[in-house]
């Protein structure tokens, strides 16, 4: 994330359902990865979801940038198929490496692991 920062690029998160925090150390933690993206779109704040392609077009409005230029990762080709009609790089997600390796292919930025 800080990799797409510094090459101008803001990363996104979608926090799909919001995370229902258990004490202070799960709200920090919870915090502490938040704090990691620029935007981050909440479907209950948004009140539409994935795979409605509003929310994808929320999303790319708020990073200030065009589905052609914006990469969509997800574990569910639900979610992916509308994201790629609009033009994005969709990356169905199986394994930590195999997306960060995709990701890696798909910007040209270095992600560790």
């Amino acid at each position: 994330m800080k990799n797409a920062q510094a090459a101008g690029q803001a990363p996104a998160k979608d926090s799909g359902t919001p995370i229902a925090a258990s004490g202070t150390e799960r709200t920090a933690h919870v915090a502490e990865v938040m704090a990691q993206f620029d935007v981050v779109v909440e479907s209950s704040v948004e009140g539409v979801r994935k795979p409605n392609p509003a929310i994808y077009r929320i999303a790319c409005d708020r990073l200030g940038v065009t589905p052609d230029h914006a990469v969509f990762l997800d574990d569910l080709g639900v979610n992916l198929k509308p994201a790629r009609a609009m033009g994005m790089i969709t990356i169905k997600v199986v394994t930590e490496y195999q997306a960060l390796e995709e990701l890696a292919e798909a910007t040209g930025l270095t992600f560790p692991g």
